[in-house]
């Protein structure tokens, strides 16, 4: 055999060898899933062109869908709750003094400016406690409710109450096997909100296994819960992988970054900031 054959066989040798190590880095590199919301409703003074050419609608489901690539879709969802006192000098205020210890900008990045809440009330939570799902687990009706409960030690001026019928609730918490295999999903929420931007009605979806039909662990669902949840509560998503709030599955417990955003949210009225 001459100089090049042995050359070639090198090289050769060589690509499969790289091909192998590639292989098996990659397989050892959890796969990042996106937690999504979907966002129904803006306030009047959002986007003129855009609230003029929608008609008046109580469903999300009537909303026009936005691309596949975004994860909000608009429309007007009007309500009779009451309009906020707004003084934006003074929001932006306090915007600008909580943002070095709070994700607020990157929310109101995310939501073209819009701050979206519930108004100071109680809040009807419906979990659903039997969903026919493999590998169901009674345990996480217990968990998805501790996880609001979590989110209330921000202390937000809102109680959560649980209902055992869905009928009238304001939240509802929903559990499916798993996603369509071609999005890399986990969780998702639809929430609506009205003409001034007070979130109206929220609907969480959280699967219990990922693409390849595994089972999460209780741990990660009451991750996926919490992120979103925060979703729910009128969080967006943040750019600091550290948080509850990145856009993939990274952090399993809130911070005290997470609730300090959500302290503020709800310190401030809804609506356009700028």
């Amino acid at each position: 055999m001459g100089r090049i054959e042995y050359w070639l066989l090198g090289a050769v040798g060589a690509l499969i060898i790289f091909i192998a190590v590639e292989s098996a880095k990659s397989s050892l590199q959890p796969r990042r899933y996106a937690l999504q919301v979907q966002q129904s409703g803006h306030p009047r003074d959002v986007d003129q062109s855009v609230s003029a050419s929608m008609s008046d609608t109580s469903s999300a489901a009537e909303a026009t869908p936005a691309p596949a690539s975004v994860d909000v879709h608009s429309a007007v969802l009007r309500s009779r709750a009451p309009v906020p006192l707004r003084n934006v000098a003074e929001i932006r205020r306090r915007i600008t003094d909580g943002a070095s210890r709070t994700y607020i900008l990157d929310l109101l990045a995310s939501q073209d400016s819009v701050l979206f809440r519930w108004p100071d009330s109680q809040v009807r939570v419906w979990i659903q406690p039997d969903p026919h799902v493999r590998d169901w687990w009674i345990g996480y009706v217990e968990s998805a409710r501790d996880v609001f409960l979590e989110w209330q030690t921000a202390g937000i001026p809102l109680r959560f109450t649980f209902p055992t019928d869905s009928t009238g609730a304001d939240i509802v918490l929903r559990w499916i096997e798993q996603f369509p295999a071609n999005e890399m999903r986990i969780g998702l929420t639809r929430r609506r909100a009205d003409q001034n931007a007070w979130v109206t009605h929220a609907e969480v979806i959280v699967a219990l296994h990922d693409n390849d039909g595994d089972t999460f662990p209780p741990g990660e669902i009451s991750e996926i819960l919490r992120h979103e949840i925060g979703h729910a509560l009128g969080l967006g998503h943040a750019r600091n992988r550290g948080t509850i709030m990145y856009p993939e599955n990274t952090q399993l417990d809130l911070t005290e970054t997470d609730k300090e955003t959500l302290h503020l949210l709800y310190t401030l009225p809804p609506g356009k900031v700028k």
